[in-house]
């Protein structure tokens, strides 16, 4: 992977270039039953089924469903017509009870109880505490990606130490329906830096909904409280950067940017102002280290995307 660099050129961005396609390919995991959609799972079953017949379906990760919902989501995809000759791949959010709900899903993987229609392709919860981490790690099965919800608030270290031993990947929370619910782009750095260090993979959730940041409301409800919420472009390029080399202030800097056109991608690059990397920069950071975010809407990152004129 190559340092980060000068940009000897300022070359404008290209519509769907292959910088932009390496950095969105399968970026954003369906969340459409969490807030602030808080849609059915009907509903977001087939929303998902049609998002992967349609042109952007390659920006789609996974599906986001709780544990206590898979076999009613099962039961929802063999009477979809739309879905019979597909395998969706879950992201499967243990609950209230991880234990539990650990168990459950190891017992369903282990006597293919899941059958052909979805695939469990990843777990996230949040952990109690980080000696915690050991306890459910003695639960799930050793082949699935698990992602850890990391507190920022607390000593991030002692976290990634747990969830490291455990062969397991960092999970932060970006945000809400409530202004205090967004860390700080200071905090949000301090997470991402400290995955690097300690060779942590992470994803991301809540309160990223758009490319850049900017104010906006936080919920779909017409009197919804506004604040600033994060950037997915920020996050995840800024991640790249962070994988060549960049301090921890310039991560903050790009964290904070909420100039869209300071975003580019030409080519073989990808641009925030004098800096950039390559597209094997982008394919190696969102390979091993930064893998996602869940979002409760699809169509509105892809939209704004191409109101910037990135898609």
């Amino acid at each position: 992977m190559s340092s980060a660099s000068s940009n000897p050129s300022g070359r404008p961005s290209e519509r769907g270039s292959a910088a932009l396609r390496a950095l969105l390919a399968g970026l954003i995991d369906y969340a459409g039953t969490f807030p602030p959609a808080k849609l059915s799972l009907e509903q977001a079953a087939r929303n998902f089924v049609n998002y992967l017949h349609g042109p952007d379906a390659w920006i789609l990760g996974k599906f986001v469903v709780p544990a206590g919902q898979i076999s009613h989501l099962q039961d929802l995809l063999r009477t979809n017509p739309e879905a019979s000759h597909l395998s969706l791949p879950l992201s499967v959010l243990l609950g209230a009870e991880p234990q539990r709900d650990a168990e459950l899903v190891r017992k369903m993987i282990a006597a293919n109880e899941a059958s052909s229609v979805v695939s469990v392709d990843a777990i996230e919860f949040r952990p109690g505490s980080p000696s915690m981490i050991a306890e459910i790690f003695a639960v799930l099965p050793k082949n699935v990606p698990v992602f850890c919800e990391v507190p920022v608030e607390e000593y991030i270290p002692d976290w990634l130490a747990a969830i490291r031993r455990a062969g397991w990947s960092a999970k932060i929370r970006a945000g809400g329906v409530t202004p205090e619910l967004f860390p700080s782009s200071p905090k949000v750095a301090e997470f991402i830096v400290q995955c690097q260090r300690h060779g942590v993979p992470f994803k991301a959730t809540a309160g990223l909904h758009h490319p850049v940041r900017s104010e906006r409301s936080l919920t779909y409800e017409p009197n919804s409280a506004c604040g600033v919420m994060h950037g997915f472009l920020n996050v995840f390029l800024g991640a790249t950067f962070v994988e060549c080399g960049i301090s921890t202030e310039q991560l903050i800097q790009i964290l904070d940017d909420t100039q869209a056109e300071n975003f580019k991608f030409s080519g073989q690059s990808a641009y925030w102002n004098k800096l950039f990397v390559s597209v094997d920069d982008l394919v190696t950071t969102r390979q091993r280290f930064a893998i996602s975010f869940g979002s409760c809407s699809f169509e509105e990152p892809v939209l704004e995307l191409q109101q910037l004129g990135l898609l």
